[in-house]
């Protein structure tokens, strides 16, 4: 016979759960500022240039400069000196044969009647000289380009850690209940003990 009723009671509890978090703070609005470039286009062009010297030609009809002026008179002078020379010289071989008949006016006849040589020739005996450039085109392109300053900015990250809460609702408890009667010690001190042993009482 069971004489003892035990009751357990568990103990009842509450759990509050904050998840851990990571805060990310910013205040400020990012900006960029744009800067462009626009496209260039550069056209550079030179013209033909014909350059036309008429020197020689010019040259041909006597029109000298300076410097062929000095240098024609020079080299007349030198051909009229050796002409002459020649001539004085031939009058000189001429005069040296009068013993031969030769008399100074029929020397003097001789030089009237000669005549120069002539020539025919056309003047100017030469053309301009031309000299040209051809045209030129130089294109230079730059593109256009964009820049981008960002105004970056400064943001917090703050980490918040998980929180565990526990309540207690309910204790756990133990009742324990007894189902006999009383025990007594000496057993003579139970008042039902007449009772409960009617032989002894006999």
């Amino acid at each position: 016979m069971q004489l003892l009723k035990v009751t357990t009671t568990p103990m009842k509890y509450e759990l509050e759960i904050e998840p851990s978090r990571l805060e990310y703070k910013n205040d400020h609005i990012p900006s960029a500022e744009v800067n462009r470039s626009p496209s260039e286009m550069k056209i550079e062009t030179k013209n033909a240039s014909v350059r036309i010297d008429t020197y020689a030609a010019r040259k041909s009809l006597g029109l000298l400069n300076t410097s062929d002026m000095f240098r024609k008179r020079a080299e007349l002078c030198r051909e009229h000196i050796m002409q002459k020379t020649r001539e004085y010289v031939e009058d000189g071989a001429q005069m040296a044969r009068i013993e031969d008949g030769v008399t100074i006016p029929e020397i003097m006849r001789q030089k009237i009647g000669t005549q120069p040589n002539s020539v025919t020739v056309f003047i100017p005996n030469t053309g301009a000289d031309l000299t040209w450039d051809p045209p030129k085109v130089n294109v230079e392109y730059t593109k256009s380009e964009l820049k981008y300053e960002w105004d970056s900015p400064k943001a917090s990250l703050r980490y918040i850690p998980g929180k565990v809460r526990m309540k207690i609702v309910e204790y756990a408890s133990v009742n324990i209940e007894y189902l006999g009667t009383p025990m007594y010690v000496p057993p003579s001190a139970d008042p039902n003990q007449e009772n409960k042993n009617p032989e002894s009482a006999e």
